[in-house]
């Protein structure tokens, strides 16, 4: 075991990671102000620190979070793993929705043209019975975002068939915080279509 202990480096602990949430859902408690609900996907958060808020705008909104809640129980912090609510200082309840990702100043960018492996379902698993071209546009689920995009394929694919594997460039009709190694699924009138992994960023 030793040996393995040598070779494998330890994975960064999600706790150590920038703090990045994405949001779930967004409500007012009358006379405190907007709380944002999700699951931590990383890192630590305390009341009094600053974040920003980002994705589906090219506005990047910055607060303080003045309190963290679970199962109305206030908290010292909140951390990967938890479900919690933060109070947001000063902002209304129309400026956040579901979709964008409260994060850690300076640490994440958001895009809408990326590149992607991804993997079309076969019709024996719930996804398309027929093929797509390029200019094909499914929704995108992105952490907690529902994105409009279409697909652009490589120039010597004319066409994806069910069960195909295939990387491609995707668009969104609007920005989204991304990065390479993230996970999204590909759907269409409500059922999963493809799953993919982004391979890079690109605007």
């Amino acid at each position: 075991m030793e040996a393995v202990d040598t070779y494998i480096p330890d994975p960064i602990r999600q706790l150590d990671k920038p703090f990045l949430m994405p949001v779930e859902d967004v409500f007012t408690i009358q006379g405190r102000g907007t709380v944002a609900t999700g699951r931590v996907e990383q890192g630590v958060i305390k009341p009094g620190e600053e974040v920003e808020i980002l994705g589906l705008s090219q506005n990047k909104l910055k607060t303080t979070v003045t309190g963290v809640e679970m199962f109305k129980k206030t908290l010292d912090f909140g951390q990967a793993g938890d479900n919690v609510g933060l109070l947001l200082r000063g902002l209304k309840r129309d400026e956040i929705q579901r979709g964008m990702v409260i994060a850690k100043p300076g640490t994440l960018k958001t895009y809408v043209k990326f590149e992607a492996e991804i993997y079309v379902l076969t019709k024996e698993e719930g996804g398309r019975h027929t093929a797509f071209f390029s200019n094909y546009r499914p929704q995108f689920y992105m952490r907690t975002a529902d994105v409009t995009g279409k697909v652009e394929l490589p120039e010597n694919v004319k066409m994806v068939m069910p069960g195909d594997n295939v990387t491609a460039v995707f668009e969104l009709i609007y920005p989204v915080p991304l990065e390479a190694g993230q996970r999204f699924a590909l759907r269409e009138g409500g059922r999963t279509v493809g799953a993919g992994v982004v391979s890079k960023v690109i605007s």
